[in-house]
């Protein structure tokens, strides 16, 4: 990786640290087993929200305080209580999350480590809710963190189905597709290859042992999910089960949601250590900075991670479609620098990393244009 010289001047970009706390159910035990007081701070809106959390992983009141501000962020990475664990909570239907996630979310620690489904009345999925972690929580989970309880996990299962109701679970999605009731399923992602999602969607893939029914689909450049969404829904038939997966911080995932209300949008989720986030070029950024101002091209979820470039008037985004086009862009001149992956610097010998970001944990979430009835007949034909 280059060390960029003095001469340029260039305000210091962020890093994000590892996550050295296991993400999701298991979060949910390392918090149920600490003895520490947690305090999650979020909206007013989410208060019903952040009350079932605390009751899925058995607190009281007295252990879990949930703070009402307009910056939960903010507000839980400059907490310095002695021995509290920081939380946040957010929608991923918010588009704030999206526009928190790469500003602030090295100074936090890791907005996406957890998540809770809430049904809802006048939608077939369940919204969903992200739960961060400060920097301070996870250096007190990490120093505690406990075998897998299986009793305290049943415990907690039978909490989130109780507040889902009669919606189907992530278990019961995943026992349909890997049913012989569906013959084939059509997965869905962003690309072109490379992309996080698309790693992340043969990931979930894999670990569900439905590969060799299922045709994934790495769109092209320019199709993002509010088409592929679109797409995967005139695919549905008797023993076909389209699915597609987003980013949680996926910055139309609040229209995704909104445009298909009458789909199961947040069935199931993977939880993936982003691909190692970094800014690329050929040039050098010295000489990039001494020949003009940088195009930087970006997909807009982490195009902030290079605001104080731009906001310095040292660069200018180029919008990308996703992040492994951005490495493309700058091969065909369309950019001179980019923020990209690991992945997709492969083949690529003359893009060479210029600074690494990092790999926080992202969750990615699973839909399909099934909606509630029709994946219960599956189920109940199993």
């Amino acid at each position: 990786m280059e060390t960029i010289k003095k001469p340029v001047n260039l305000p210091e970009l962020a890093r994000f640290n590892e996550a050295k706390v296991h993400p999701g159910e298991l979060l949910d035990l390392s918090l149920a087993a600490a003895g520490n007081p947690i305090c999650c701070f979020t909206s007013a809106a989410n208060l019903q929200v952040a009350d079932a959390y605390k009751s899925v992983i058995g607190k009281n009141n007295g252990d879990f305080s949930i703070c009402l501000v307009d910056n939960p962020i903010g507000e839980a990475s400059r907490l310095d209580q002695s021995g509290v664990i920081p939380l946040t909570m957010y929608s991923a239907a918010d588009r704030t999350l999206n526009e928190r996630m790469f500003i602030d979310g090295p100074n936090l620690g890791q907005l996406l480590m957890s998540h809770i489904y809430m049904p809802q009345l006048d939608c077939q999925s369940p919204s969903l809710y992200t739960v961060g972690v400060a920097t301070q929580g996870l250096k007190i989970l990490e120093e505690s963190q406990n075998s897998r309880d299986s009793s305290l996990l049943r415990q907690m299962e039978a909490r989130r189905k109780e507040i889902l109701g009669t919606d189907i679970t992530n278990d019961d999605f995943r026992k349909i597709l890997q049913s012989s009731l569906v013959e084939k399923i059509i997965a869905h992602t962003l690309g072109p290859r490379g992309t996080n999602i698309s790693q992340a969607m043969g990931q979930y893939i894999g670990s569900l042992g439905i590969n060799d029914k299922t045709d994934l689909i790495v769109h092209p450049s320019g199709i993002e999910p509010l088409i592929y969404t679109q797409i995967a829904a005139q695919q549905v038939k008797e023993g076909v089960v389209p699915i597609h997966m987003e980013c949680a911080v996926y910055y139309d995932m609040g229209r995704v949601y909104d445009q298909r209300r009458n789909e199961v949008v947040f069935a199931d989720h993977y939880y993936m250590p982003l691909d190692a986030m970094q800014l690329a070029s050929i040039k050098t950024i010295e000489e990039l900075v001494l020949t003009g101002v940088m195009r930087i091209a970006a997909h807009p979820s982490p195009k902030p991670l290079i605001n104080p470039w731009v906001d310095a008037g040292k660069a200018q985004w180029i919008r990308a479609t996703s992040n492994s086009a951005a490495a493309e862009m700058v091969m065909t001149g369309q950019a001179n620098t980019c923020i990209t992956t690991a992945s997709s610097l492969i083949s690529k010998d003359d893009l060479i990393t210029r600074h690494v970001f990092g790999s926080p944990m992202m969750l990615f979430t699973i839909g399909t244009p099934l909606n509630q009835q029709q994946l219960k007949n599956y189920l109940a034909r199993l």
